[in-house]
């Protein structure tokens, strides 16, 4: 009987210990599987200068910039029609009153100098002057109520002539949490799905918060650009806080492989290697660099892709777009 349950002993470790090699076997993949997972390492690629200018790649230092704090937001694209609506209809309620005032001042003149004017055309022109004056201030309610008071007045007219040349209103609206300057001035905007940037002056706090974002709301002028009605936007404000430096690269310095970004840097006897980046903010003037480059270094601006796709020709790899 004892021989039996020792047996019995024996045969369950020998089971678990083989079901525990098998395991890790399974878990632990070949050398040459996990070789292939990893990405291949960039090859050096050598271009003389006169193959460069054949082939038309050009080579630049980066940039160095100092960049204030920005906030992401997001924004869209208003119907500028009941804004010119609501200001045409005020700047035609205070030409009228300021008719109706002058023609009260006359009346009065001339019935005070007993000009054969009576006092029923004086009382006639008094009731004008109020309707006039009360239809003008219902006008700049409304327009202030819709729009706030600092797109009335002269610059409500600015804003137009703006708009008759092709300028577009937009909201911003920055999530709650993120400080921006106090009141900024100015701001960026860009259509969803574009890289093409647009300057965008700031004219005032929206006069309503949006139930959605429940942040800080402006309204911007976007000037010389006629951008699509209700088109989404993305948006970038001045922040709170410190300047910093910056390295900028142009965006055709950039190129993307295995889901990485890397710009190409001349190293010595012609040679170019492919640096691993990360990509920072859009400016006007190209890509923020944060790491991966130095600003004492030459990278290709043009014909990056080039590089690319000689460099995985060399080395047997398939070129990704």
């Amino acid at each position: 009987m004892k021989k039996t349950v020792i047996g019995i002993i024996f045969g369950l470790a020998v089971g678990a210990l083989a079901m525990k090699l098998i395991s890790e076997h399974n878990a632990a993949p070949p050398k040459e599987a996990a070789a292939a997972a990893e990405p291949p390492a960039p090859n050096p690629t050598k271009f003389s200068a006169a193959k460069r200018e054949a082939a038309g790649i050009k080579l630049a230092r980066p940039t160095s910039a100092t960049l204030a704090p920005e906030i992401k937001g997001f924004g869209r694209v208003l119907d500028a029609s009941p804004f010119l609506s609501l200001l045409a209809e005020a700047q035609s309620a205070a030409a009228t009153y300021e008719g109706t005032q002058k023609e009260l001042e006359r009346v009065k003149k001339l019935n005070a100098a007993d000009a054969n004017v009576s006092t029923q055309a004086v009382e006639a022109a008094e009731a004008a002057e109020a309707r006039d004056r009360a239809a003008l201030a219902s006008a700049r309610m409304r327009m202030n109520a819709s729009w706030g008071r600092q797109l009335a007045g002269a610059a409500g007219t600015a804003i137009t002539e703006a708009l008759e040349k092709g300028g577009s209103l937009v909201r911003l609206d920055i999530l709650p949490g993120d400080a921006p300057a106090a009141m900024p001035k100015n701001a960026t905007v860009a259509l969803m799905g574009s890289e093409e940037v647009f300057p965008a002056e700031i004219l005032g706090s929206a006069p309503t918060a949006d139930p959605q974002m429940q942040g800080t709301s402006y309204v911007a002028l976007v000037r010389d650009h006629l951008l699509p009605a209700g088109a989404a936007l993305r948006v970038t404000v001045a922040g709170a806080g410190e300047s910093k430096a910056a390295l900028i690269v142009p965006r055709s310095a950039i190129v993307y492989h295995q889901g990485s970004a890397w710009v190409y840097a001349l190293g010595e006897e012609d040679t170019f290697f492919r640096r691993l980046v990360t990509l920072g903010r859009s400016t006007a003037d190209g890509v923020e660099i944060p790491s991966g480059l130095t600003e004492e270094e030459q990278v290709a601006v043009t014909g990056a892709q080039q590089l690319l796709s000689a460099e995985l020709q060399a080395g047997g790899a398939a070129e990704e777009e």
